[in-house]
């Protein structure tokens, strides 16, 4: 079963690379092509570091790059986002209608809203912010709706850093049924307020920082080491470890604006007709 979705799924599903002003990769998502859009975690619209960010898509054996592309964060966030911020579903949808990305398949939203518990699912992306697609099984433990009325998907199933923004993949119909949430969990809010505490620790150390010293040696030098030490404990201990039980954002949202999207087109290109068929007749 997996090795089907494998085949038929693996060539959509893209890693996103989150590059800064030293070269050094800084974040990690995964994401998948549908139509001409690109799909991934609503944190990509907030990589406040990032200079770059380069997607790239592999082949079956999980690592050959077969398309690639580096754009400026800028420009990626500006010109090429058509879903909106702060839409509270944990999504981003991007324009990649290039001739870099027109041989890539692209994958299909299924319109079931409902899943039975105890389903098999399958996920497809890059653990730990690798440069290596990996697929694993899920089931589909639970189902719940957020404080915002978001419904959620819960996965018992092994989730880790790098897997926000993949697709959660039907085996019977090969269609996405929902995306990995992992940023959007208690447990990365545990961190990101650890982050701001510390980052607020520092800020009060360093308006003290060589008003005290012992023999040669500045405390509160030491404290910011200390402070810093902790800061990159948490990080490892978020990024490497992985989830048993995982949530995934349902597709209520992004379904009705890929609906509304194909509406707009077809009355589009229905003007069009009309407008050339009027000017036959003229």
């Amino acid at each position: 079963m997996l090795s089907k979705v494998w085949e038929l799924c693996h060539a959509s599903v893209c890693n996103l690379h989150f590059i800064n002003e030293r070269g050094m990769t800084i974040d990690s998502l995964s994401g998948f092509k549908v139509n001409n859009s690109l799909i991934t975690s609503e944190y990509a619209f907030y990589m406040s570091n990032a200079q770059k960010v380069e997607i790239t898509f592999v082949d079956v054996d999980a690592n050959t790059p077969t398309a690639t592309m580096r754009i400026g964060y800028q420009e990626f966030v500006d010109d090429l986002r058509i879903g909106c911020t702060n839409n509270q579903s944990d999504y981003a949808v991007f324009n990649i209608n290039f001739p870099d990305f027109e041989k890539i398949p692209g994958l299909t939203l299924c319109e079931c809203r409902n899943f039975q518990i105890g389903k098999q699912v399958a996920t497809l992306g890059f653990n730990f912010g690798e440069s290596n697609l990996s697929i694993k099984s899920a089931i589909i433990a639970s189902a719940f709706s957020n404080k915002n009325g978001i419904r959620h998907l819960e996965l018992d199933g092994l989730t880790c850093f790098g897997n926000s923004g993949s697709p959660v993949i039907d085996p019977n119909s090969m269609q996405v049924i929902a995306i990995i949430s992992r940023r959007n969990t208690p447990a990365f809010k545990s961190y990101m307020e650890l982050n701001r505490c510390i980052t607020s620790n520092i800020e009060e150390l360093r308006k003290l920082e060589g008003k005290l010293k012992i023999d040669t040696i500045d405390p509160i030098q030491v404290l910011i080491a200390n402070q810093n030490q902790i800061r990159l404990l948490a990080s490892n201990l978020y990024k490497y470890t992985a989830t048993g039980s995982t949530q995934a954002i349902m597709l209520d949202r992004i379904l009705s604006y890929f609906n509304e999207q194909a509406i707009n087109e077809q009355a589009q290109y229905s003007s069009l007709e009309q407008k050339v068929g009027s000017s036959f007749i003229d």
